[in-house]
């Protein structure tokens, strides 16, 4: 299925889709062997989805927990950024840019806020992609999250450039939590 628009591009992918992700102790890794894809349209079965914005896109995360499902809206993003399966994994480069990122806020809202802006300071500061994240650590006592990602600095001459995403926002920010499933939904301005 070939998109032949960018609004086709911000397809939805649902939840018949055949999982090729993992979670194992809160990572998220993208499986290598899916078929690769443009920036802004998700690899077949991975736990997230792009949703129309009049201005801006919704990123759409779903896991079978809170750590699962950050993990994933982290993936989202970056897959917004350039394909994931363009990223490959330098440790050096993980190590520098992607380890012990700490996220801490007041509330559910704004440590999923805090999370995804510590990771797009990162990309901003550092040009770093991730292709899986892990969370090392969640508080919510104390609001606090430590993750860290795989992956390596992006070059525009292997990575496809997508979309640039400027900022994180609180606008229909949603964080929905039912038993065995966590959904995340973020408005970011691009």
């Amino acid at each position: 299925m070939e998109p032949s628009s960018d609004k086709q591009q911000q397809r939805q992918i649902t939840d018949e889709a055949t999982p090729t992700q993992t979670t194992t102790n809160a990572t998220t890794k993208i499986n290598k062997q899916i078929q690769q894809s443009n920036p802004g349209v998700p690899p077949q079965g991975a736990q997230f989805e792009y949703l129309n914005h009049p201005a801006d896109i919704i990123l759409h995360s779903w896991g079978t927990d809170l750590p699962s499902s950050l993990c994933n809206i982290a993936l989202c993003m970056f897959g917004y950024i350039t394909s994931l399966e363009s990223i490959s994994t330098s440790e050096a480069e993980s190590n520098e840019h992607g380890s012990h990122m700490v996220a801490e806020g007041h509330d559910m809202r704004s440590l999923v806020y805090s999370f995804l802006d510590e990771w797009l300071y990162n990309f901003h500061a550092f040009d770093f992609v991730a292709n899986a994240i892990t969370i090392e650590e969640i508080n919510l006592d104390k609001w606090t999250v430590v993750s860290s990602g795989k992956g390596e600095v992006m070059d525009i001459s292997r990575h496809p450039q997508g979309m640039e995403v400027k900022a994180i926002t609180y606008s229909g920010m949603r964080i929905d939590e039912k038993e065995g499933r966590v959904d995340i939904y973020v408005v970011v301005d691009i």
